[in-house]
């Protein structure tokens, strides 16, 4: 897979962006602190259809950063998200990544049962399960945790605390902002237009106000233009591969029912400087 270096001057550490190695959209970064701490978000997609190639790539990059993986963080209960490390944990015997501190807010696996036609319902539980059998300390997200690790700060801007509220996983997504020494990156996960929404309200607009930032939803159908506004973004992350970056069904570019394009509008609109999708390879930011 093609990596592309994007000097952006976070003064110090780096974040990947991994494309996606299979058909699916999917979302992993791999972030390397100016301590040389490792911290994993998400991590990327796991289908049974599929040969866990994304999951077997990012095996590779922690195995070469010492197995060690000193904060995981995972955005919410759809296996795009936590599908690498439901991998890692099933098809590696013995397990032998260290996974020093890792992190989520999931809704209650019933209220997961009950929406979304309970797709996620045993992909969800089947990660849980693995991750006690292997016995992985895990931390709670919780709205307003400010976390201190290698010489970054992650600050968690919502949680997935007010579930019943919505009809979607999506909208339980966890947005973190990352506090690099020169420049912040704001993760937004798969946060929907109506999350999105309220966290304008729940939040202040200077925490939201962002150079960078990871579009929500692989960037369509999640925050809408006017979530965009207030954050005021230069370079746009897209967790979008090729045919969901052109908005191609079969039928060649923006022909098929995505959102994508129209994202790619408003930010233009909105002065953003470059956008870096999954389309055209990895992407080292530093």
């Amino acid at each position: 897979m093609q990596q592309n270096t994007v000097y952006v001057g976070l003064g110090g550490g780096s974040v990947l962006q991994l494309a996606n190695r299979e058909h699916p959209q999917t979302m992993s970064y791999i972030l390397d602190t100016p301590d040389g701490k490792t911290v994993v978000i998400d991590g990327g997609w796991y289908g049974e259809r599929y040969q866990g190639l994304e999951a077997q790539d990012t095996y590779k990059l922690l195995a070469e950063r010492g197995k060690r993986v000193d904060l995981w963080l995972i955005t919410h209960a759809h296996k795009d998200h936590f599908g690498c490390l439901q991998y890692l944990l099933k098809a590696v015997q013995p397990f032998d990544l260290d996974i020093r501190d890792l992190r989520f807010d999931f809704p209650p696996t019933e209220w997961i049962q009950g929406v979304e036609n309970g797709s996620s319902f045993e992909p969800v539980c089947d990660f849980l399960s693995r991750v006690a059998d292997a016995k992985i300390p895990v931390t709670k997200l919780t709205a307003g945790d400010v976390i201190d690790v290698g010489g970054i700060t992650i600050e968690v801007l919502c949680d997935a605390r007010n579930y019943a509220k919505y009809n979607s996983i999506n909208d339980t997504s966890c947005a973190l902002r990352v506090h690099f020494p020169k420049r912040d990156v704001l993760f937004l996960g798969d946060l929907g237009q109506e999350r999105a929404a309220n966290l304008l309200h729940e939040c202040a607009h200077e925490k939201l106000r962002c150079d960078i930032v990871q579009m929500a939803h692989h960037g369509q159908n999640g925050a809408d233009r006017a979530f965009y506004e207030v954050v005021q973004p230069k370079v746009c992350l897209y967790t979008a591969p090729d045919w969901l970056w052109d908005n191609d069904a079969g039928e060649g570019f923006n022909t098929g029912p995505w959102q994508t394009v129209v994202t790619r509008g408003w930010m233009e609109e909105l002065g953003v400087q470059v956008s870096l999708p999954h389309a055209y390879g990895d992407y080292l930011l530093k």
